[in-house]
């Protein structure tokens, strides 16, 4: 996550999700931003222009999945005006997500991560939101861009389900590029079974829940039900 995407379609579907799972768990759920600082990946990022995309703000259908955080994201129409600091401290959405702003150290990514547990602590679900999803093999500084295996088997070591948010590639079907991921994470010996939420965004996102074991939380009824609330949203069983 970086602030100039503040407000952004996928942000909308992103609290449109963790606010109804919020609410049918009746519990708060964390969310770590994985923010990062663009100055910090290198000059190409800067002069990206992407998340500028915000006519969704005034689609008719859209507007009536939640009105509420429609009026807050039109605050963010203008990118000086994006603030992540000051949208987590007056939105409506502090009642459901407990949010980490802590952006990442590139050179000391475990002290992060200890952090984001501890302001976690509270929470059973996290849901983590990187720039582009789940990578193996990643290193240098694009490395913040992405969740790593790592990353995964922390949160699930301390018994917390994790829900990342994946961009679904413009190389691959979409079936074909979740067994893909699917894969991935069975080859870092983490377990993903659960079925995946497709939001038909353009480009469009997916959210992989990974749960351990012992966690008692049943979540596919709650993401059966989630992915009828919406038309632009679809579950897909990948196992």
């Amino acid at each position: 996550m970086q602030e100039r995407y503040l407000g952004d379609i996928h942000d909308y579907f992103k609290f449109l999700f963790l606010k109804f799972l919020s609410t049918q768990l009746n519990m708060k759920v964390g969310l770590n931003w994985y923010l990062v600082n663009p100055a910090e990946i290198g000059p190409s990022e800067l002069k990206k222009k992407d998340g500028e995309k915000r006519n969704f703000l005034y689609d008719e259908e859209l507007n009536l999945y939640d009105k509420v955080l429609i009026q807050e994201f039109k605050k963010f129409q203008k990118k000086q005006f994006r603030n992540l600091e000051l949208f987590t401290y007056e939105t409506h959405l502090k009642q459901y997500i407990n949010f980490f702003n802590e952006p990442i150290k590139f050179n000391n990514r475990k002290k992060w991560l200890e952090h984001s547990l501890y302001h976690h602590r509270d929470e059973q679900i996290i849901f983590l939101d990187p720039d582009n999803g789940f990578v193996i093999n990643k290193t240098g500084k694009k490395s913040m861009k992405y969740v790593l295996a790592e990353d995964c088997k922390t949160y699930l070591q301390n018994n917390k389900i994790i829900i990342f948010c994946q961009f679904q590639s413009f190389r691959k079907k979409t079936l074909d590029h979740l067994k893909y991921i699917f894969e991935n994470l069975s080859n870092c010996n983490i377990k993903a079974s659960l079925p995946v939420i497709r939001n038909r965004t353009g480009p469009n996102t997916f959210f992989i829940s990974i749960k351990p074991k012992q966690v008692k939380i049943n979540l596919d009824k709650i993401l059966d039900k989630y992915s009828l609330q919406h038309n632009k949203v679809e579950l897909i069983n990948v196992v």
